[in-house]
């Protein structure tokens, strides 16, 4: 699990009168202002997260009663090991009864920073009301509680250390596609965006309706394999089920083969493969790996099946001639690639010509010479072939777009 440790230090109380005896009324006012530093002792990863000129909101409960406390990070270390960096800003002062006693204080720790209403009016009494609808902004989010006295030591006041913690789960699932279809979205259903954050214990409870489509976001693509997250409340016994839509309106869905919890502070990944090929309707396609964690922490759950699959009724674009391997008759189906476009790659065995036929029985060829744009070949919609120029082994990309009837057409195994 990452952490971040935040250590408040009491400064130094010094007396009124040397000779007399300590009490709470004789400690100098500026010297009990409570003074924060920094420690990151987990990773510089964490750092990237808590870097300088950032934020920190600090509480504090009876008796000093202080609420949203902003605290900026100053300078950070930038080698290992980590030493403290700096907080400033805001005075946070021990209760004037407290010095020297064994009066406790909750104080509560929130990263980053935020100035609002809501925030301002939380406290033991009063928990955090937060929405999940910023996914990368609550993938960031820490919070601790520490309850500390400054102890019987007047001139050295005990340390407050705070253990920031991830109060969410977050769920990752890494999509490899095969299949002659783009992905459009992902969504998942059943789990909770919504919940309360405690004062007293830094632990969010879920309120409201789970969602049913809330869109994951794209952590990272390397050519067809694509990371895709969602950062979820905390719960026992539920079971997320995701839907994979492409663009031509296929739909894949996903969940669990039993309901799990999910733990605040854990990454759940699933790796999935999406191989479905037009015209093939399949069913109980089941997951390639099972769930495994990463990252915030430890745990294990067993991937389920895909529930069903729902095939597109898009006209399938098919790339038809002779001079790459196939015939007028038969062709090769394009592959989507996005909205309205399919692609294809060909290797030629010589010279050759082409058409784009559509399963209801439409040809799209060309309509006199072709335009170039930035060396690709565009066609407009016609009844002559498209002519391709080649040698044995020489390779085009053609592309078609559904929406406009073009053809474009480029030497090379490219894209646009």
């Amino acid at each position: 699990m990452k952490k971040v440790f935040l250590i408040a230090a009491a400064a130094v109380a010094t007396l009124a009168a040397c000779n007399k005896a300590e009490t709470p009324g004789q400690v100098n006012e500026a010297s009990r202002i409570v003074k924060f530093q920094v420690t990151n002792n987990y990773s510089f990863q964490t750092k990237a997260e808590i870097g300088a000129g950032s934020q920190v909101a600090i509480y504090a409960g009876d008796p000093i009663n202080a609420s949203n406390q902003a605290y900026t990070v100053g300078a950070m270390p930038t080698t290992e090991p980590a030493a403290a960096g700096t907080l400033t800003g805001s005075s946070i002062e021990w209760g004037i009864e407290q010095i020297g006693t064994s009066t406790a204080t909750k104080f509560f720790a929130m990263y980053p920073y935020a100035s609002s209403t809501e925030r301002d009016a939380f406290n033991a009494t009063t928990p955090l009301a937060y929405t999940i609808d910023n996914e990368e902004y609550a993938r960031d989010f820490l919070v601790d509680v520490v309850e500390k006295a400054p102890g019987a030591d007047v001139e050295h006041p005990e340390a407050v250390s705070f253990t920031l913690e991830h109060p969410f789960a977050m769920l990752r699932y890494v999509i490899t596609n095969t299949s002659d279809d783009a992905i459009r979205s992902v969504t998942i259903a059943g789990v909770h965006k919504t919940g309360n954050l405690a004062y007293e214990t830094a632990a969010i409870t879920a309120t409201g309706d789970a969602v049913t489509a809330s869109e994951l976001v794209v952590e990272s693509t390397s050519s067809n394999v694509t990371t895709y997250y969602s950062v979820i409340v905390p719960e026992n016994s539920i079971n997320p089920t995701i839907t994979i839509t492409t663009w031509t309106g296929a739909t894949s869905t996903y969940s669990l083969s039993a309901a799990q919890n999910f733990v605040a502070g854990n990454v759940y990944t699933a790796n999935i493969a999406y191989n479905h090929t037009h015209g093939v309707t399949a069913s109980n396609r089941t997951m390639t790996a099972a769930f495994a964690v990463t990252a915030w922490g430890e745990n294990n759950v067993t991937a389920g099946a895909e529930a069903g699959y729902t095939s597109s009724t898009a006209t399938w674009p098919i790339l038809k001639g002779v001079g790459f391997g196939t015939t007028w008759d038969a062709g090769f189906r394009m592959t989507c690639v996005g909205e309205n476009s399919f692609r294809k790659t060909i290797t030629m065995t010589g010279n050759g010509e082409f058409k784009v036929f559509t399963e209801d029985n439409h040809w799209y060829g060309c309509y006199g010479a072709a335009t170039d744009v930035e060396g690709w070949q565009k066609y407009t919609n016609g009844d002559s072939n498209v002519a391709l120029t080649a040698s044995d082994g020489d390779v085009y990309t053609v592309y078609y777009y559904t929406d406009s009837k073009e053809i474009w057409v480029k030497a090379g195994d490219v894209t646009r």
